[in-house]
């Protein structure tokens, strides 16, 4: 993942807040599933999604991949997240005697529901910290885990929010479906990123990383505009980058990256199958632009 994070901004309404009494726990706000769970096959992204909450009180969640990962990015929206703040502390967790994860997601708005906690990528295990996968081949998200989901939890500042998903093996085992899907799509083989005994390994991630990092469009800072987007390239079996494709997690209106011309002089040794022998791939990562407050 890449973090480009141009200025720091300190705000006073910040430190006043510093002083502030410590928030005081609430009952939480518990919300039933109102809907069937749904999922949307597009060719550029996956997306798990139900209603949560009456019909005067509707709500959102939906969990989404752009590519196959052992994470998914996930947004829960509604009049309930009014309060909820961007990058502030907000406790993440998925079932019962869980120790709550610390994690700073975005907030934001989803048409026709409202207010919005918006992550990039998440683990139930791990939340938002990084982690070492011990998956060989194509990535996927585990379905073990996921029967484990009784619900899913955002706390911040003594208000809490739960979802009450119930498990998600089944709802899972469709995304990984439909991520497989969008590998055939690229024109990629399937069966041989399954049976992969290495996927591609990005060998000059630092320079070119650094490289788009320092390049935060200015239109989009200017308007004070951040994004996550989602960046896949098809690596060779030489090793070098066939095309680049960016795609939004969140919408943006001047936001335009230039990480994919920075991408043509990235180098990596292509993925390997079960035999040892190179085939066409790709590689993919999330961009965050945002701005420190």
């Amino acid at each position: 993942m890449i973090s480009l994070s141009p200025v720091r901004i300190v705000a006073l309404a910040a430190v006043f807040a510093s002083a502030s009494a410590p928030a005081i726990a609430r009952e939480p706000v518990t919300l039933e599933r109102s809907s069937q769970w749904n999922v949307d096959f597009a060719r550029d992204k996956c997306r798990l999604a139900a209603m949560f909450g009456g019909t005067d009180n509707q709500h959102l969640l939906f969990f989404e991949q752009h590519y196959p990962n052992a994470r998914a990015g996930l947004t829960v929206a509604g009049p309930a997240l009014k309060h909820f703040r961007s990058r502030s502390r907000t406790d993440l967790s998925f079932y019962e005697g869980q120790e709550s994860m610390r994690t700073e997601p975005f907030t934001g708005e989803v048409e026709t529901v409202g207010n919005a906690v918006i992550y990039s990528n998440v683990h139930v295990e791990h939340g938002t910290d990084s982690f070492e996968t011990e998956q060989d081949g194509l990535p996927q998200l585990d379905i073990g885990l996921a029967e484990r989901i009784e619900f899913v939890s955002v706390s911040q500042r003594g208000n809490e929010v739960r979802f009450a998903t119930g498990p998600l093996g089944e709802a899972f085992k469709v995304l990984n479906t439909c991520t497989q899907d969008m590998v055939r799509f690229w024109g990629l083989d399937v069966d041989q990123h399954l049976g992969a005994s290495r996927m591609p390994e990005w060998l000059n991630e630092n320079a070119v990383a650094r490289r788009i990092a320092s390049e935060y469009p200015r239109s989009a800072l200017m308007r004070g505009e951040q994004a996550i987007l989602r960046m896949r390239v098809i690596v060779g079996t030489d090793g070098k980058v066939e095309r680049c494709e960016i795609n939004g997690a969140t919408t943006t209106e001047k936001l335009e990256s230039p990480a994919c011309a920075e991408m043509e002089d990235a180098e990596f040794s292509p993925a390997l199958d079960a035999n040892g022998q190179p085939f066409r791939s790709f590689y993919a990562t999330s961009i965050i632009y945002q701005i420190r407050q």
